[in-house]
């Protein structure tokens, strides 16, 4: 089935009553990455709120330094929990049909894969801002009130 050019998927219960298709690590990344530049975004807005030049500088690296701590953290841990759950990768709707402690990890992985994602998205962009806003002269636009 196709609309405007796109292929739609259509999700329906398998046998276990888990919905199909299964995840996939690339459209867990893309989702988790779309919605880091929504957080980017918001760093860029927050971070030009702020009016002091020492908070803003603060706010910059802080936001990259934590980001790429935690986001690094989540990442590794979330490939982990997926490639110890390889064949059974599930959504959270999909909570109420494990059967077992252990499947919980088939949830968490992915989760944990986005929030990485999410996380480390904003890095980049936050430095770099921090960067600009360090070295610009005093009295400019970039280095506040």
């Amino acid at each position: 089935m196709t609309t405007g050019g796109t292929r739609m998927v259509r999700m329906s219960r398998g046998t276990d009553g888990v919905l199909e298709p299964r995840l996939r690590l690339g459209g867990v990344m893309a989702r988790g990455a779309a919605y880091g530049v929504g957080a980017a975004v918001c760093v860029g807005v927050a971070a030009f709120v702020v009016r002091d030049h020492d908070t803003r500088v603060d706010l910059l690296e802080a936001t990259t330094y934590l980001g790429l701590l935690t986001g690094a953290v989540f990442l590794v841990a979330g490939l982990f929990f997926w490639a110890c759950s390889l064949g059974d990768i599930l959504r959270w709707r999909d909570f109420f049909t494990t059967t077992g402690r252990h499947e919980v990890v088939s949830i968490v992985g992915p989760s944990l894969v986005r929030a990485g994602v999410f996380l480390l998205v904003p890095v980049p962009f936050a430095f770099g801002l921090g960067q600009l806003v360090t070295s610009a002269e005093y009295g400019s636009w970039l280095w506040g009130a």
